[in-house]
């Protein structure tokens, strides 16, 4: 059975003109962040869906800064469908971040965390993949011609955490808000008293290849799981 997923939109502008309901603007630098949280869905996410998330991204965007932004992104994330696979992804959450950006010096992201309670915790990346993004889009107008869809691993713990999950890029861009958090996981996760992985915990394999490949579709595989 399929386990509900967050889902986030988040735009990157020049500036903020107007707040509408369930939207939080942050300020970062010179920058104005939107986040917006996405209802929860029981159907897998593909590749073209997240190109159709960015694509409304850039829309908005383009309302508050008609001149285009530098950087936007799309997440999703994934809870357990229940007890026996949060054993077997040793208290793990998968998580997609798709990214695109005008300038690809700024590929690959350094790397994506959770920054909650004072401390930043970083997600374990699986893979990422980089790709063009389509010309006569809106996204390829506003946010830019570059594009990479990464998988990562959170630990439940810190995906329950009030804070922000966040993404350094290679060059210039740090802390960049992906989500507000937290998010909201299934009934068994939230019994859990210690939803922090073991050290050093690993992700059954198998488990994980069923998991990524039963939520998201027309993704390539990370090449550990292949």
């Amino acid at each position: 059975m399929p386990s509900s997923r967050d889902r986030a939109l988040k735009e990157d502008g020049l500036r903020v003109v107007l707040i509408w309901m369930l939207t939080v603007f942050l300020s970062t630098f010179a920058h104005a962040q939107t986040l917006t949280q996405r209802p929860v869905s029981q159907n897998p996410v593909t590749a073209a869906e997240m190109t159709e998330r960015l694509e409304k991204s850039a829309l908005r965007t383009a309302k508050s800064a008609p001149k285009g932004a530098a950087r936007g992104a799309s997440v999703d994330f994934t809870w357990p469908a229940d007890a026996e696979e949060y054993r077997k992804l040793a208290k793990h959450v998968l998580v997609l971040v798709s990214v695109v950006t005008q300038d690809a010096a700024e590929l690959p992201l350094r790397r994506v965390y959770v920054d909650a309670n004072g401390k930043q915790t970083q997600l374990k990346k699986l893979s990422s993949h980089r790709s063009g993004v389509a010309e006569g889009s809106v996204t390829f107008s506003v946010l830019g011609p570059h594009r990479e869809d990464g998988f990562y691993l959170a630990p439940a713990e810190a995906m329950m955490a009030e804070g922000h999950l966040q993404a350094d890029f290679a060059k210039r861009r740090i802390g960049f808000n992906l989500y507000k958090l937290p998010g909201t996981p299934p009934d068994f996760i939230k019994a859990d008293s210690d939803p922090l992985p073991a050290k050093d915990a690993r992700p059954e394999m198998p488990a994980l290849k069923a998991m990524l490949q039963r939520e998201y579709k027309g993704f390539e595989l990370p090449e550990s799981l292949r």
